[in-house]
Formats: structure tokens, C-alpha cells, sequence
């Protein structure tokens, strides 16, 4: 990067800061859900044992993943002295900012720093920023690495030293490992498919042998090889879990194989928001000449983000969160669009950058109006917040339209960025907090954790959620056959029933029930009651005081 004066320091420490704030506010304040409770769980007891290499959940090994994340969480919990909300999340806001340098390292080196800031701008107030940078589960590591790999690889492609070019291959086969640590063997057809076909189209063959292509796999299987290995090695090779996870699910035969073909692509304007006017702008524009020297670049990342969504889209099993990688690739053709428009207007004339501001400012109003509106009808209680938000978001959108008029494109750059942040620090704490769904299921589990002695035993019949088991803070045994779990019952074994579990037992009239509450788990979108068992207790009552 070149030399920073004060200014610039400035500029990229305030885009820093503000990102960070995106990726961290009140990271902890709401419950984990029960994908995140897999990492803090599975972490929490590779703590307990000091096995770092046998994953384990609920006692159970658990090779679904690989273990990046459970690692890093267990780690930071070494620290902290626990895994709870904050522990099992600060990896995830880590990578995002990571994520964020990266791109303002990389984009600077090829543009400007002035558009690198304004890509990582994008970025930073996207919804998928925002949203996996707040969740405990390993995307946020993963994108941050598929990322990384696609920047150093076209630095190394478009340097002329080779130092440097050793240097980015260095980085781009160590985060090519990495993202295999994080969540192998995703980034495998990620990297891989995108790269060769951009070669293949550029013709640029002859440069493989400059891509370190022995040191660099080596350096990538040194990486990735261990952990696999001596994991499939503690369970005597019996890895038939991994051809489910990799194999079966790519075709769609394991899980998520009935989603349409193009689910995807509304997924990828959600992920975008709220810069979805120019995900089909930047899609056109790299095919347009007006852009001269910016244009490799974007033909570049075009290959990149149409090849993966491509692949994406043609592989059997689809979840939403497996286009998240390539978002920021997006997000850096968004925001190269968006400062030509602010600033240079190269590709854009004045007129269209008014027209496309003012479609923003119209949805903006839309979005403010809409919020109050809605609150009024369903959601009275967060009404307050609602029009705070409404608030915040049309006198942002008022000041920018008069900044943009003055032609004051940097005050109007940094107005959008710090709204979208400020938006995104009173949803969050207005809205998305309260709206805690998982909730019910905390305390109703801590209350679980208080009533059931610690010398003893809880088992659940017929089934336990990962959320459960975190905040119950030890295992639990899933029973499903009833004749089995009488067996436990009568040896003053605790028992946890969720839903028609509950129902059963309670019909059976065998058990005593203690305590029971309405509404602590989620089945679907059903909320259903959850209880327990036990028997000779002394005390019976529910969470509401009513006897039972």
C-alpha cells in the first residue's frame, strides 16, 4: 500500500472502526440458535477434554465439520474462562473484519485507495456482512479465506515483481488450507472452479508454473491433511459421515437436495441488500470498454462470482448461507460502480448517477414508511423503534440528496456509510434483540440447569436440541425407546421432554412431572412446551406459579 498521510490514515482507520462496529454490536446480546450451539458446544467439551483432535457434541464425536472454529472458540474460551454468546461469535466478527482489510488491501493495490474504502464500505453494511458476522457458525471463516484467495491470486496473476508474486501465492495457498480447516471441502470447488475457468477464457496456461503449483500444494496439504487423518485414525477409518456431508450432499441425496434451480438468485439480492439496484448493473458493466483500466478487474471477479453461483446453483444440495463467499466478490463490483458514480463518473454521467440516487432515496423513504406502517399493525411494541429507524433513515437519505445536489460526493459517501452503520446499531438493539426466538429455549433450560442437582443425571426422550444442551451446560442422553427410559426413571434419572414427547408422557401417567413451560422450543416455526421429570420430588410447580 502506499504511503498513508494523515488523511488517509484516517480514512481507513474510520472505515475500520465503523465496520467493526457492524460486525460487533451487541454481539452477545441474543440467545445462539441451535447451528451456533453446535460450535460452542462441540468446543466447550474439546476444552473439557483436551481432546483437540476428536471433535465431540453432546459426548458424541462429531466429524460433520472440520475444526477451524471449534478450535479458535475453545481458544478464546481458554481465556474468557467459558463459552457463551460472545466466545462462540468473536471469531465470526473477527473474519468480517479481516474480511474488510483484505479488501482494502488488495483493492488499493489495484485501483485506488478511495475505491477500496468504498468497496469495503459495501461490504460492511451488506446484509451478509452484517448477519454472519453476528453467528457463531463457521461462514463468516470460511468467506474471509475464499476471499483472500481470490485477491492474492490476481495480484500474483497481475504483479510484475516476482517477490511480490511468490509473496500472494504464499497467502493464497495458506488461506486456500485455511478455508479447507474452516469448512472443508467447500472451498475446493469454490477457489477452484472459478480460477481455472478465468485462465482457461484469458488463455493464460503459462502461468500456472509461476502459481508455486508444487511448494503451494504442498504448503495446502501440510495444512489441510493432518487434522483428517488423524481423525479418521481415532475412529478406526470409519468415515461414511463424510461421504454423506461432501459427497452426497453436493448431488443432494443428504440434506437440502429440494430447492429449485434458481434458488440462489433471489438469495444473492437478499445477501447484497441494501445495494440491490447494482447487482445487475455491476453483472452488465464489466462488458463495457468506457471502463479502461479498471475493466481486467472486473472481468475478473464477474468470472469469479458467475462461476461459483453457477456451480452453486447447478449442485444438488442448496442451503442460503453457501452463496455467502462469494458476496464480497460483489460487493467489491458494486462498490467500483458506485464510486465512479460518486466520484469519477467515467461510466456514468451525471444524469444516471441522480437517477440511480434517486431510486435509492425513493426506496429509502418506501423502507421508512413501510417500517412505521408495520409496526403500527403487528408490531406495536416496537413502535418506538420503528420510528426511530424511520427516522435515522430519511434524514440520512434528505442529507445526502443535498450533498450529492452540492456536488459534495465525500460527505455524501461518508453520510451513507455511517447511516447504514447507525441504521444497523438501532435495528439491531430496537428491533432484532427483542425479536429473540431462541429466548423461551435459554430460560427455560437455565431454569432446567437450576432445578436438576449437578450429581445428577438428565437424560431426553426422544430427542434434545444443540441449544438445550449449550445452556444446560453438560450431556444429555437422547432415549427414544420408552420401556428404556422407564428403566432410567426408576434409577432417579432426570428426564427432558419436548412437544408430542411431552405429550406421551404425560398421557402414559407413569412419570412425574416438575416443571414445565409453554413455547421453549421451536419445531419448524411451531413453538411447542417443553418438561421435566422426575421422581420422589418434592416440589412441583410451572414457570408461571401455576400448579400442575
Amino acid at each position: 500500500m502506499k504511503k498513508l498521510g494523515f488523511g488517509r490514515i484516517f480514512l481507513v482507520a474510520g472505515t475500520l472502526l465503523l465496520s467493526a462496529i457492524s460486525a460487533g454490536w451487541t454481539l452477545s446480546a441474543r440467545t445462539l440458535d441451535n447451528h451456533e450451539c453446535f460450535v460452542s458446544v462441540t468446543s466447550r467439551e474439546m476444552l473439557q477434554s483436551g481432546n483437540w483432535v476428536m471433535p465431540t457434541f453432546n459426548g458424541q464425536p462429531r466429524l460433520q465439520k472440520t475444526p477451524l472454529s471449534y478450535w479458535l472458540v475453545a481458544a478464546i474460551a481458554k481465556t474468557t474462562g467459558r463459552v457463551d454468546e460472545f466466545t462462540a461469535r468473536l471469531p465470526s466478527a473477527v473474519f468480517a473484519v479481516l474480511s474488510v482489510c483484505a479488501i482494502v488491501y488488495f483493492v488499493e493495490k489495484w485501483l485506488s485507495l478511495r475505491t477500496a474504502l468504498v468497496c469495503a464500505g459495501v461490504w460492511a453494511t451488506s446484509l451478509g456482512y452484517v448477519r454472519y458476522a453476528h453467528n457463531a457458525r463457521p461462514e463468516m471463516a470460511l468467506t474471509f479465506f475464499v476471499v483472500v484467495c481470490f485477491l492474492s491470486f490476481y495480484s500474483a496473476l497481475t504483479s510484475q515483481a516476482r517477490k511480490r508474486q511468490i509473496v500472494y501465492m504464499l497467502v493464497f495457498w495458506v488461506s486456500f488450507g485455511l478455508g479447507n480447516l474452516a469448512k472443508g471441502p467447500a472451498p475446493i470447488p469454490l477457489v477452484g472452479v472459478p480460477l481455472v475457468i478465468y485462465i482457461a477464457i484469458t488463455k493464460q496456461w503459462r502461468l500456472i508454473s509461476k502459481m508455486l503449483p508444487v511448494w503451494g500444494v504442498l504448503i495446502f496439504l501440510v495444512i489441510m491433511l493432518p487434522w483428517p487423518i488423524a481423525a479418521a485414525y481415532k475412529v478406526n477409518w470409519d468415515i461414511v459421515i463424510w461421504k454423506k456431508e461432501f459427497v452426497d450432499r453436493l448431488f443432494g441425496g443428504y440434506a437440502s437436495g429440494n430447492k429449485p434451480f434458481f434458488y440462489y438468485l433471489p438469495q444473492m439480492f437478499m445477501f447484497i441488500a441494501p445495494w440491490v439496484v447494482f447487482l445487475p448493473m455491476s453483472l452488465a458493466a464489466p462488458f463495457y470498454r468506457v471502463w479502461g483500466g479498471k475493466r481486467p478487474v472486473m472481468q475478473f471477479l464477474w468470472v469469479v462470482f458467475v462461476a461459483d453461483l453457477a456451480f452453486l446453483m447447478l449442485s444438488g444440495g442448496k442451503r442460503q448461507h453457501y452463496i455467502m463467499p462469494i458476496i464480497p466478490v460483489m460487493a467489491i463490483l458494486t462498490g467500483i460502480l458506485l464510486e465512479d458514480m460518486m466520484f469519477e463518473r467515467t461510466a456514468f454521467t451525471v444524469k444516471q448517477a441522480k437517477g440511480v440516487l434517486g431510486m435509492h432515496l425513493a426506496a429509502a423513504f418506501l423502507l421508512a414508511a413501510g417500517l412505521v406502517a408495520y409496526s403500527v399493525g403487528w408490531w406495536r411494541q416496537f413502535l418506538p423503534a420503528a420510528i426511530t429507524t424511520a427516522g435515522v433513515i430519511v434524514v440520512v437519505a434528505i442529507v445526502v440528496a443535498v450533498l450529492f445536489a452540492r456536488n459534495r460526493p465525500g460527505p455524501a459517501y461518508g453520510c451513507i456509510f455511517g447511516g447504514l452503520i447507525a441504521v444497523i446499531m438501532i435495528v439491531f438493539v430496537g428491533l432484532i434483540n427483542p425479536l429473540d426466538y431462541n429466548e423461551p429455549s435459554r430460560r427455560f433450560t437455565l431454569a432446567a440447569a437450576q432445578t436438576v442437582p449437578t450429581a445428577d443425571r438428565l437424560v431426553a426422550y426422544g430427542g434434545v436440541s444443540a441449544r438445550f444442551v449449550h445452556y444446560f451446560g453438560r450431556p444429555v442422553s437422547e432415549i427414544r425407546d420408552i420401556g428404556e427410559l422407564d428403566r432410567f426413571y426408576q434409577e432417579d434419572c432426570w428426564i427432558a421432554a419436548f412437544g408430542r414427547n411431552l405429550d406421551e408422557l404425560l398421557k402414559t401417567g407413569r412419570f412425574e412431572l416438575v416443571y414445565m413451560e409453554q413455547g421453549v422450543e421451536r419445531h419448524g416455526s411451531n413453538p411447542v412446551a417443553g418438561g421435566l421429570f422426575h421422581r420422589q420430588s418434592s416440589t412441583v410447580g410451572s414457570s408461571d406459579g401455576v400448579p400442575l
